[in-house]
Protein backbone atom coordinates (compact mmCIF):
# COMPACT_ATOMS: atom_id res chain seq x y z
CA UNK A 1 0.00 0.00 0.00
CA UNK A 2 1.26 3.31 -0.79
CA UNK A 3 1.58 6.30 1.03
CA UNK A 4 -1.98 7.49 -1.20
CA UNK A 5 -3.55 4.47 -0.51
CA UNK A 6 -3.00 4.87 3.06
CA UNK A 7 -4.60 8.33 3.25
CA UNK A 8 -8.04 6.89 0.82
CA UNK A 9 -8.79 4.08 3.24
CA UNK A 10 -12.62 3.72 4.05
CA UNK A 11 -14.58 4.22 7.48
CA UNK A 12 -17.29 2.21 8.53
CA UNK A 13 -19.92 4.80 6.82
CA UNK A 14 -17.82 4.34 3.62
CA UNK A 15 -16.05 7.74 3.59
CA UNK A 16 -12.79 8.20 3.15
CA UNK A 17 -10.77 9.25 6.25
CA UNK A 18 -9.26 11.80 3.66
CA UNK A 19 -12.85 13.10 2.21
CA UNK A 20 -13.95 12.93 5.87
CA UNK A 21 -11.07 15.40 7.10
CA UNK A 22 -11.88 17.64 4.36
CA UNK A 23 -15.95 17.18 5.53
CA UNK A 24 -14.83 18.80 9.26
CA UNK A 25 -12.37 21.41 7.47
CA UNK A 26 -15.31 22.54 5.54
CA UNK A 27 -17.57 22.45 8.32
CA UNK A 28 -15.27 24.25 10.51
CA UNK A 29 -14.64 26.58 8.28
CA UNK A 30 -18.50 27.39 7.37
CA UNK A 31 -19.21 27.87 11.04
CA UNK A 32 -16.02 30.32 11.37
CA UNK A 33 -16.53 32.29 8.49
CA UNK A 34 -20.00 31.50 7.51
CA UNK A 35 -21.72 31.22 4.19
CA UNK A 36 -22.53 35.23 3.92
CA UNK A 37 -19.70 37.17 3.77
CA UNK A 38 -18.01 39.77 6.06
CA UNK A 39 -19.86 42.73 4.02
CA UNK A 40 -22.94 42.56 5.45
CA UNK A 41 -21.76 42.10 8.85
CA UNK A 42 -19.53 45.43 8.50
CA UNK A 43 -22.35 47.69 6.88
CA UNK A 44 -24.48 46.60 9.88
CA UNK A 45 -21.84 46.57 12.32
CA UNK A 46 -21.18 50.76 10.74
CA UNK A 47 -25.11 51.07 10.99
CA UNK A 48 -25.63 49.69 14.22
CA UNK A 49 -22.54 51.86 15.86
CA UNK A 50 -24.33 55.16 14.61
CA UNK A 51 -27.70 54.25 15.35
CA UNK A 52 -26.66 52.94 18.88
CA UNK A 53 -24.79 56.04 19.70
CA UNK A 54 -27.74 58.52 18.50
CA UNK A 55 -30.22 55.95 20.16
CA UNK A 56 -29.29 57.49 24.16
CA UNK A 57 -30.30 60.94 22.36
CA UNK A 58 -34.22 59.95 21.27
CA UNK A 59 -34.79 58.12 23.93
CA UNK A 60 -33.84 60.64 26.44
CA UNK A 61 -36.57 62.94 24.31
CA UNK A 62 -38.78 60.21 25.13
CA UNK A 63 -37.77 60.09 28.77
CA UNK A 64 -36.07 56.63 28.41
CA UNK A 65 -33.27 56.60 30.72
CA UNK A 66 -29.85 55.43 29.81
CA UNK A 67 -29.91 52.21 31.64
CA UNK A 68 -33.13 50.82 30.21
CA UNK A 69 -31.56 52.02 26.45
CA UNK A 70 -28.45 50.38 27.22
CA UNK A 71 -30.31 46.92 28.06
CA UNK A 72 -32.65 47.34 24.99
CA UNK A 73 -29.70 47.92 22.65
CA UNK A 74 -27.65 44.92 24.30
CA UNK A 75 -30.85 42.65 23.60
CA UNK A 76 -31.31 43.78 19.78
CA UNK A 77 -27.98 43.43 19.41
CA UNK A 78 -27.84 39.82 20.21
CA UNK A 79 -30.89 39.03 18.60
CA UNK A 80 -29.89 40.24 15.69
CA UNK A 81 -26.55 38.22 15.88
CA UNK A 82 -27.99 35.69 16.40
CA UNK A 83 -30.40 35.81 13.47
CA UNK A 84 -27.21 36.60 11.57
CA UNK A 85 -25.33 33.60 12.24
CA UNK A 86 -28.83 31.39 11.90
CA UNK A 87 -29.03 32.96 8.39
CA UNK A 88 -25.66 31.89 7.07
CA UNK A 89 -23.07 34.09 8.97
CA UNK A 90 -20.26 32.48 10.84
CA UNK A 91 -19.02 33.22 14.32
CA UNK A 92 -16.39 35.97 13.36
CA UNK A 93 -18.64 37.62 11.37
CA UNK A 94 -21.36 37.47 14.16
CA UNK A 95 -18.85 38.94 16.36
CA UNK A 96 -18.26 42.14 13.97
CA UNK A 97 -21.88 43.00 13.58
CA UNK A 98 -21.98 43.44 17.21
CA UNK A 99 -18.81 45.42 17.83
CA UNK A 100 -20.86 48.61 15.94
CA UNK A 101 -23.55 48.30 18.11
CA UNK A 102 -21.78 47.62 21.33
CA UNK A 103 -19.39 50.18 20.96
CA UNK A 104 -21.51 52.90 20.08
CA UNK A 105 -23.54 52.04 23.23
CA UNK A 106 -20.59 51.75 25.84
CA UNK A 107 -18.96 55.32 23.87
CA UNK A 108 -22.14 56.72 25.19
CA UNK A 109 -22.14 55.23 28.68
CA UNK A 110 -18.83 54.60 29.46
CA UNK A 111 -16.98 57.05 27.11
CA UNK A 112 -16.29 60.99 27.43
CA UNK A 113 -18.85 63.62 26.33
CA UNK A 114 -21.04 62.80 23.40
CA UNK A 115 -20.09 64.55 20.19
CA UNK A 116 -16.72 65.85 21.29
CA UNK A 117 -13.84 64.92 19.04
CA UNK A 118 -10.89 63.92 20.50
CA UNK A 119 -8.64 66.87 18.76
CA UNK A 120 -10.14 69.67 20.11
CA UNK A 121 -8.73 71.35 23.03
CA UNK A 122 -8.99 70.35 26.36
CA UNK A 123 -10.42 66.89 24.94
CA UNK A 124 -9.80 63.82 26.84
CA UNK A 125 -6.91 61.46 26.83
CA UNK A 126 -7.14 58.38 24.63
CA UNK A 127 -7.87 55.93 27.13
CA UNK A 128 -11.16 57.85 27.30
CA UNK A 129 -11.97 56.29 23.84
CA UNK A 130 -9.90 53.06 23.80
CA UNK A 131 -11.11 51.73 27.23
CA UNK A 132 -14.84 51.48 26.02
CA UNK A 133 -13.96 50.64 22.70
CA UNK A 134 -11.67 48.00 23.99
CA UNK A 135 -14.21 46.87 26.40
CA UNK A 136 -17.23 46.36 23.35
CA UNK A 137 -14.62 44.08 22.10
CA UNK A 138 -14.50 41.85 24.43
CA UNK A 139 -18.63 42.08 24.93
CA UNK A 140 -18.70 41.36 21.15
CA UNK A 141 -16.78 38.73 21.08
CA UNK A 142 -18.26 36.92 23.95
CA UNK A 143 -22.18 37.67 22.54
CA UNK A 144 -20.83 36.90 19.10
CA UNK A 145 -19.39 33.88 19.71
CA UNK A 146 -22.89 32.48 21.39
CA UNK A 147 -24.68 33.96 18.97
CA UNK A 148 -22.63 32.10 16.43
CA UNK A 149 -23.62 28.71 17.89
CA UNK A 150 -27.07 29.43 18.95
CA UNK A 151 -27.68 30.96 15.38
CA UNK A 152 -25.93 27.39 14.29
CA UNK A 153 -28.12 25.13 16.10
CA UNK A 154 -31.74 27.14 15.06
CA UNK A 155 -30.36 26.85 11.26
CA UNK A 156 -29.59 23.10 12.03
CA UNK A 157 -33.03 22.41 13.72
CA UNK A 158 -34.90 24.47 10.91
CA UNK A 159 -33.28 22.29 8.44
CA UNK A 160 -34.23 19.28 9.82
CA UNK A 161 -37.71 19.73 9.84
Amino acid sequence: MTGDDASDERTADGASDGGAAASRRAALRRIALGETGFERATVWSAVGLALSYVAFDVTAAAGVGSAQTTGVLAAVTAIGAVAFAATGGGAFPAILLAYGPFAGTLLRELGPEPYLLPLAAGAPAAAAFTAPLALAGAVAVAVGAASAVVGFLLSRIAASR
